[in-house]
């Protein structure tokens, strides 16, 4: 299956955490328990492609929040993943 892959699966689950609100990566990392390469690789292509906003708060001390963007992503994903049931 196509959610199969640790990169999907992982952004579909930032998205869904960030969806509930703004989170630091630790919290995301607890939650998601996928590997650090795996989650900063994700972090940083979706920031990139602007599907997450990073708000630096401080030495080591960073939020991450959904945009627009990534919740029409999100909901896409969804409906994909309902789909390939």
């Amino acid at each position: 299956m196509i959610f199969n892959t640790a990169e999907v699966r992982c952004i579909f689950e930032v998205l869904k955490i960030l969806e509930k609100g703004k989170s630091k990566y630790s919290m995301m990392f607890k939650e998601t328990k996928f590997s650090h390469i795996t989650l900063q690789n994700v972090l940083k292509e979706l920031e990139k492609k602007k599907f997450i906003k990073r708000e630096d708060l401080g030495h080591m001390n960073v939020n991450y929040e959904i945009s627009e963007k990534g919740k029409k992503l999100l909901r896409k994903l969804e409906e994909l993943r309902e789909i390939l049931r």
